[in-house]
C-alpha cells in the first residue's frame, strides 16, 4: 500500500496549490464562517505519520500551514512567530491552519516539491514543536521583557548589527530588580567582541528600574546549545505573543 512519504512527500515539503481556509469569525449575530485563499503551503506532519498515511485515505490527517513571501523576517531563529524556511519563504503562527486527505495530497496536488535544506528542516520541526509546547513569559516579567525587545530587538537599532541573527534573553527573577542575561547568536563570519560591543550599548537604553542586564555574550549557532535556546526568549516585539492589550507570552 501505497504512503505519502513512500510518494515523496516529508515534513517542510513546500508546494504551489490554490486553497481555500475557512475560520469563524464572531459578529453581533454571532459566529459567521470567512474564508482566505492561499496558494503556497508547506507540510507540516511528521515523517512518520507521513509514512503510515495511505494515499488513498479520506481522512484529513494531513496538517498545512501557508508560506508567505510578502516581506519576510530578519531572523532565522526558531522562537520568532514568523520563521524562514528558506531565503524568501517564511510561515506564520498566526496565520490560519489547514487539514487534508492523504488521497488528495496525493492525487490533486502538483508533485513538483521543493525541500528546504536539512539544517532549516531540523529548525523546522524545533519551531513547529514550540507551537504546541511553548513556554510563557510569567506575567511578572512581562515589562522587562518588552523593554529589552523594543531596546535590542529589530525595532531597536538591530538592523544596524550586521552578521546579529537573534538575540536570546534570559531572565534572574530572584532579585528586584529581575537581572538579564542577552546572548548574541551571529553569523560564522561575524566579529563576537564587536557583537558583545553593539550589544553592550543597546543595553545602556534599558531602564535600570525593569531589569539589570548582568551578562552578555555572543556565539555563532555552532556554539548556541539547545539548553540556552529552550530557556531563553527572542528579544524582538514581534516574537512576542499578544493577549488582549499586552504581551503576555513568547511565541
Amino acid at each position: 500500500m501505497a504512503d505519502l512519504y513512500a510518494a515523496g512527500w516529508r515534513q517542510g515539503s513546500i508546494f504551489n496549490a490554490t486553497l481555500d481556509v475557512t475560520i469563524l469569525e464572531a459578529g453581533d449575530d454571532g459566529a459567521a464562517p470567512s474564508t482566505t485563499s492561499f496558494s503556497r503551503w508547506v507540510v507540516c506532519t511528521q515523517d512518520c505519520d507521513l509514512a503510515s498515511a495511505s494515499t488513498k485515505s479520506d481522512d484529513a490527517l494531513v496538517e498545512l500551514r501557508p508560506v508567505l513571501q510578502s516581506n519576510p523576517p530578519k531572523d532565522w531563529g526558531i522562537r520568532s512567530r514568523r520563521f524562514l524556511l528558506a531565503e524568501n519563504d517564511y510561515v506564520d503562527a498566526a496565520q490560519p491552519r489547514c487539514f487534508i486527505t492523504p488521497k488528495a495530497l496525493a492525487h490533486s496536488i502538483d508533485p513538483d516539491l521543493t525541500e528546504i535544506e536539512p539544517a532549516r528542516a531540523r529548525a523546522f520541526k524545533t519551531w513547529l514543536g514550540r507551537r504546541y509546547d511553548r513556554p510563557a513569559v510569567p506575567e511578572h516579567l512581562v515589562p522587562i521583557a518588552k523593554e529589552v525587545a523594543s531596546r535590542c530587538g529589530i525595532k531597536g537599532g538591530r538592523e544596524t548589527a550586521e552578521g546579529v541573527h537573534d538575540i536570546l534573553m534570559q531572565f534572574d527573577d530572584s532579585t528586584n530588580p529581575p537581572q538579564v542575561a542577552l546572548f548574541a547568536v551571529i553569523h560564522d563570519e561575524a566579529d563576537p567582541n564587536e557583537a558583545r560591543k553593539w550589544l553592550a550599548d543597546a543595553s545602556t537604553r534599558i531602564r535600570k528600574d525593569l531589569g539589570i542586564v548582568a551578562a552578555i555574550d555572543a556565539g555563532t549557532k555552532a556554539e548556541t546549545s539547545l539548553e540556552l535556546v529552550e530557556s531563553s526568549y527572542s528579544a524582538d516585539l514581534s516574537q512576542l505573543t499578544w493577549r488582549n492589550k499586552e504581551p503576555t507570552g513568547a511565541e
